[in-house]
């Protein structure tokens, strides 16, 4: 069985025992969705993954884009592999049926996007702009907008960006400088320079939509004064618009994915929203982005947890000269290194999927209060699934080279690449630190833990009713018991000195997760009881996970509690 085959065998359990997928089917809003259906798209993005996008991912990364006179070339056969992904339907998959789209759940579309991430994440960008910028602009573009680009980003036909970052205004986005001015024709000009521009030129699609963040008039500062535009690539006499790509980065990993510069010269644009409530407008799509870097965790951790798994069963090494070599995978330390593999990538494509369940039953509730719970539960978790999922993947991927030894350092094998293209995931769409001060000052003291509260409550009520066999059990219970406390402390700080709390906000979003993982492990352990490898690997990598796990919550519960040292660096 090929490894994709094997990660949907993974995918199916947490869809049930995690992802809430019956209570999801069950709605009137996803009713048209079935398992049969689910099944029959994972089973196709597996056969896509390895048979297209495998072979892609290896020459990709050697040849990298090219920049020709400001156009973009993509390395060979990538166009084409995309129109084949168009045609299967893939851009279509979680849009609405208003424009032809599927209107699959969240839980589906991560999977697939983790199938398909796993073989080649640099291809899998593409398509996390263009599903992104579609949500984005139906919640905030005029109908006429909507109707004119949407249904080319459902097909495919129409790629977009997402454009923010400037030389001096990364995160800090209240600095940017680009321009925007009103035109004569209703239309808006758009000067400036942007960096970090995934796909901002390439030639998968002859149509690129800009979704970028400008300053208008306004004698606001900061945020306040800043508008979301679309730019198109082409203008609507086909002619081509004044976007310029005048630099590829050189970057450690993600050699196929063009990172690009793009110049802004009396561009025109088009308003999305309101002018100076860019930002906001811009939110859905950060969102459904920083989920989609959870999910890449999840399929980089996993596929190299599989690669390695795989290897360590081939590669003889070792035992006595005279008699025939051992495998590796029944040398110890090999052991310990696969079942840590095992179990992180496992929990964090538990808490990928929890979080995109929250989101999905957020829609799909016909109970106002129940819906606006489970989006604050989906929000709450987005900067844990982001933060935990990409550092994660990375340390995982690390491991995994680790196990294949000498060969895992060399481009013999996919894992080395892995590596290198995901440990961008945890700087992109709003770096580690940053998640952690949304999610301590935003997400959890904005509502004086409300959210997170009830929160506790799913986790104590799951723990209460897990059987005392269950090995994750009694540090759950504790990890409970010391977040009650921390809250508490926290809170009172947030009021008498709230500057201080942010040395900890870093440590403070590690033990959240520490928490959500092994709560949703506690669930996974539960839940594999068919008998078979899969389940056996998965519960001895659990209850390898549940030793040390109280040590490491008390230390970083006290780290979350840190001062910020005296010191000019």
């Amino acid at each position: 069985m090929s490894l994709f085959l094997q990660q949907i065998e993974g995918l199916q359990l947490h869809l049930q025992a995690i992802a809430e997928l019956d209570s999801i089917i069950a709605s009137e809003k996803f009713s048209h969705v079935d398992r049969e259906m689910i099944d029959m798209m994972l089973e196709q993005s597996a056969r896509f993954a390895e048979e297209k996008l495998v072979p892609l991912a290896r020459s990709g990364d050697i040849e990298g884009c090219a920049l020709t006179d400001g156009s973009v070339s993509l390395p060979a056969g990538t166009a084409g592999v995309y129109q084949e992904w168009c045609e299967l339907g893939f851009p279509a998959l979680g849009l609405p049926m208003d424009f032809e789209g599927l209107d699959f759940p969240n839980i589906v579309q991560s999977s697939v996007q983790e199938i398909l991430d796993g073989a080649n994440m640099a291809f899998g960008m593409l398509g996390i702009n263009l599903r992104c910028a579609a949500r984005a602009l139906i919640a905030n573009a005029s109908e006429e907008l909507v109707q004119r680009w949407v249904p080319g980003l459902v097909s495919g036909e129409i790629a977009s960006t997402i454009v923010i970052s400037e030389p001096q205004a990364g995160s800090d986005v209240g600095r940017i400088r680009t321009s925007a001015t009103p035109a004569d024709n209703g239309k808006w000009q758009i000067n400036g320079s942007k960096i970090w521009i995934s796909y901002g030129d390439h030639d998968a699609a002859s149509q690129i939509i800009h979704l970028v963040l400008a300053r208008v008039p306004s004698e606001e500062i900061g945020t306040r004064a800043l508008g979301l535009f679309a730019v198109p690539k082409l203008l609507d006499d086909e002619q081509a618009n004044k976007v310029v790509t005048s630099r590829l980065e050189h970057k450690m990993g993600l050699h196929a994915s063009p990172t690009c510069v793009l110049d802004f010269d009396n561009a025109e644009g088009v308003l999305i929203g309101e002018a100076g409530k860019g930002l906001q407008a811009l939110f859905i799509m950060m969102n459904g982005m920083r989920l989609a870097v959870g999910v890449q965790g999840s399929a980089v951790a996993n596929m190299a947890t599989l690669r390695a798994q795989e290897y360590a069963r081939e590669r003889p090494q070792g035992g006595r000269p005279d008699e025939a070599a051992l495998m590796i995978s029944e040398h110890a330390d090999v052991k310990r290194m696969l079942l840590e593999m095992t179990a992180k990538s496992e929990m964090i494509r538990a808490l990928t999927l929890r979080t995109a369940a929250y989101l999905d039953l957020a829609e799909a509730s016909e109970d106002d209060s129940k819906a606006q719970l489970y989006l604050r539960l989906g929000e709450l978790l987005l900067p844990l699934a982001k933060t935990v999922g990409s550092e994660s993947a990375f340390q995982v991927a690390s491991q995994g080279i680790q196990v294949l030894g000498g060969y895992g350092y060399t481009n013999d094998y996919p894992i080395e690449r892995m590596a290198r293209d995901i440990r961008v995931s945890s700087i992109y769409e709003g770096t580690s630190g940053i998640q952690a001060l949304d999610f301590m000052k935003r997400k959890v003291l904005g509502d004086q833990a409300d959210t997170l509260r009830a929160l506790l409550d799913i986790i104590r009520a799951d723990t209460a009713k897990t059987e005392a066999t269950n090995p994750l059990k009694p540090g759950v219970s504790l990890l409970i018991e010391q977040m009650e406390v921390l809250l508490e402390t926290l809170l009172v700080k947030s009021v008498s000195d709230p500057k201080s709390i942010e040395a900890g906000a870093y440590h403070f979003l590690n033990f959240s997760g520490l928490l959500v993982t092994h709560w949703l492990g506690m669930l996974l352990f539960s839940s594999a009881t068919d008998g078979s490898d899969y389940h056996k690997r998965l519960q001895a990598a659990l209850t390898l996970a549940a030793t040390g796990l109280e040590e490491e919550g008390r230390l970083l519960a006290r780290l979350s509690l840190q001062q910020e040292p005296d010191i000019s660096l």
